[in-house]
């Protein structure tokens, strides 16, 4: 199964505003970062003021990606910290080498392999921990620089087998947070593989697909981040930084919540429609007496059932594999409802 958005026209609308950074962890747009944007300072500072001297030279072009790190503030205490463990760590190993046990030596060598073998670990943890880099694209420069046409096809794949031990709700939000993403709407999919083959999941991707439809669009126009509706909405609020005016945006943003807390109220429902619709139905039962799980136009579903049955069992039912079309057939557009929201049609395979 596969979702994909495919843009009728621009979803949003330029300025020079945009934000350059699309790290969570860094100020955006110049104002209220998190409280962790502090203890990420630039590390390349003096390679822009080398690149901006250009010395008879044509200047270089700017970085289109941008290397942030730690605060020193931070860093050197945890560095030292660093360092008086390890020398604790090492102190440890020489007085269990110079202390045996001759009672027991082979408990005591499992016993150093084991401490060694935790030293070792350890150490291989705080490698990376010592000096952290974090590189940044500058999107707007990217954007500049480089067309849209010659950006390459991107198939996202989500793998899951079952819809209450993996919560449905935060596999929808993978997909609608990947349909949502900014890049070329009809150059990138998301293809859920359900190894379960559970009829929840398929329903829910057929809600997921008409949410998206207002989802999609609102991200787009707005430029909200994260793109996943529940921890969008379980976010603490950000000062607005898109191109449209804050009234508009609330007006849109309360509409969008309304409807996602509608659409899980949709999801929920489906563990409950879906044995009910099959326990009433009439004659429902295959030759062993095992009643069927009805999809929404009541045939059979091919995949698992409820009822475990013969062919119908997690592992053991018929493969369900559609190939993608040539020509892609689209569902409806977005809905008006979200202002000057460009349409957006969502496909399902």
């Amino acid at each position: 199964m596969a979702l994909s958005p495919a843009a009728a026209g621009r979803t949003g609308r330029n300025n020079n505003n945009d934000a350059g950074l699309a790290d969570p962890l860094l100020p955006a747009g110049g104002g209220g970062g998190g409280g962790k944007d502090k203890y990420w300072v630039p590390a390349d500072e003096e390679e822009e003021i080398c690149r901006g001297e250009d010395g008879g030279r044509p200047p270089a072009p700017p970085l289109l990606y941008r290397t942030f790190k730690v605060s020193g503030v931070l860093l050197h205490p945890y560095r030292l910290l660093t360092l008086v463990r390890l020398i604790a760590v090492v102190l440890f190993l020489a007085w269990r080498l110079k202390h045996r046990d001759s009672d027991a030596m082979w408990l005591w060598w499992i016993s150093i392999a084991g401490d060694f073998w935790f030293g070792v670990t350890w150490l291989l943890n705080q490698a990376s921990k010592l000096n952290p880099v974090k590189r940044v694209p500058d999107l707007s420069l990217l954007r500049r620089r480089f067309d849209d046409g010659g950006l390459p096809g991107i198939d996202v794949f989500i793998n899951t087998v079952d819809p209450v031990d993996e919560p449905m709700l935060y596999t929808m939000n993978s997909i609608l947070s990947i349909l949502a993403t900014d890049y070329p709407a009809d150059r990138h999919a998301a293809y859920l593989s359900d190894d379960g083959a559970s009829l929840a999941h398929y329903e829910g991707l057929i809600e997921t697909a008409r949410f998206a439809a207002l989802w999609v669009p609102f991200c787009r126009k707005h430029r909200v981040e994260p793109r996943a509706p529940e921890s969008y909405f379980a976010a603490k609020a950000a000062p607005y930084a898109g191109p449209a005016l804050p009234e508009e945006f609330f007006g849109d943003r309360r509409l969008v919540r309304r409807e996602y807390e509608e659409f899980k109220a949709r999801l929920d429902a489906l563990f409950t429609d879906i044995p009910q619709r099959s326990e009433a139905s009439v004659g429902n039962a295959n030759t062993k007496g095992a009643k069927a799980t009805l999809m929404a136009d009541g045939t059979p579903w091919p995949g698992t059932w409820t009822e475990p049955a013969e062919n119908h069992k997690k592992g053991q039912h018929a493969g369900i594999v559609k190939g993608p079309r040539r020509i892609v057939t689209t569902g409806g557009w977005a809905s008006g409802s979200t202002g000057e929201c460009a349409a957006v049609g969502i496909h399902l395979h």
